[in-house]
């Protein structure tokens, strides 16, 4: 089943729809065919230590965020898995066809969580009530194949397809 609707217009419209005190932003690569999602979150901690950052720069005092990305790759121009070191995770959808409703839909089910979850793991990060030295949001791709198995089946047959503007 075709939609009016493309693939960046329901991913922007489910992004909007998080639950999500920290930023989200959809950028659109035309050339190569790639959709990255970015979020970041912020905490704020009146502890008194040093946080260094991703960039290995110390983070200001009483501020400290954390970023990073998902990759919407067109899997028929590139191979997404020479890019999952750099984001979350990496999702193809295919060519001009776009992307399935059960796959967006189950994603952003699962990222919910998975920002739920990581804030609430990088407050405890800063406070120094969790047991590592280095924070990282979990993202655990079999759940998130269990969020899109959730999805009723007939969103399979229902297609976004990628932009033409």
């Amino acid at each position: 089943m075709k939609t009016t609707t493309n693939m960046l217009d329901y991913i922007g419209d489910k992004m909007d729809a998080l639950d999500f005190d920290g930023d989200l932003n959809l950028n659109w690569d035309k050339e190569a065919h790639v959709i990255e999602l970015e979020y970041t979150m912020t905490v704020i901690t009146d502890k008194d230590y040093t946080i260094e950052d991703q960039d290995g720069k110390d983070a200001e005092s009483g501020e400290v965020s954390y970023d990073d990305a998902v990759l919407f790759y067109d899997k028929t121009k590139i191979d997404g898995n020479e890019y999952a070191e750099d984001y979350l995770t990496v999702i193809p959808f295919a060519g001009k066809k776009g992307i399935d409703q059960q796959t967006v839909d189950g994603f952003f089910a699962y990222f919910q969580q998975v920002l739920d979850d990581g804030e609430s793991d990088l407050l405890d990060f800063v406070d120094g009530t969790s047991e590592g030295d280095e924070f990282a949001v979990a993202f655990d791709p079999e759940e998130l194949a269990k969020a899109i198995a959730a999805e009723p089946a007939k969103k399979a047959d229902t297609f976004f397809a990628y932009p033409k503007y």
